[in-house]
């Protein structure tokens, strides 16, 4: 029962998942990377001792493309810096295709929500069927009947 109540409070939890963004921080500008995540609410949190940016992994994308935008191309751990803002955006798409492709589908961020839903789904059910079942069993059945 224990486990149970763990993995129903466990499934409706709502933690953000961090993922890195830049590996090194001494390579960009950190001060214009932390103005466009603050001004497009990513939440995020740097490791000064490593020189990393973790982001939420949920909003990792809205985080490449913002950065895009200002000409920062951000493809984990390599970043590539363009004046050209047109030519930095087609970068990001060509990766962006190139990850839907190759990418493993447990690295997709809806993937950890899909295992939460169907252990609590699991949980739900073994409760219904070990402890409501046999419970309404003996209300409804007489002594007799079992």
């Amino acid at each position: 029962m224990l486990f149970a109540v763990f993995i129903v409070k466990w499934v409706k939890e709502d933690s953000p998942i961090y993922r890195p963004l830049i590996q090194d921080m001494r390579l960009v500008d950190s001060v214009k990377i932390a103005d466009v995540l603050e001004q497009e609410r990513i939440y995020y949190y740097a490791d000064v001792k490593n020189h990393m940016l973790y982001v939420n992994q949920e909003q990792s994308e809205l985080a490449r493309v913002s950065l895009a935008k200002i000409g920062i191309v951000i493809e984990y751990p390599k970043i590539t810096k363009h004046t050209d803002l047109n030519k930095a955006y087609d970068e990001f798409i060509k990766q962006k295709k190139m990850d839907e492709e190759t990418g493993e589908i447990w690295q997709r961020p809806w993937f950890f929500r899909l295992i939460k839903l169907v252990m609590g789904a699991l949980v739900i059910i073994i409760l219904i069927l070990a402890v409501v079942r046999p419970v309404l069993a003996s209300i409804i059945y007489d002594e007799d009947e079992k």
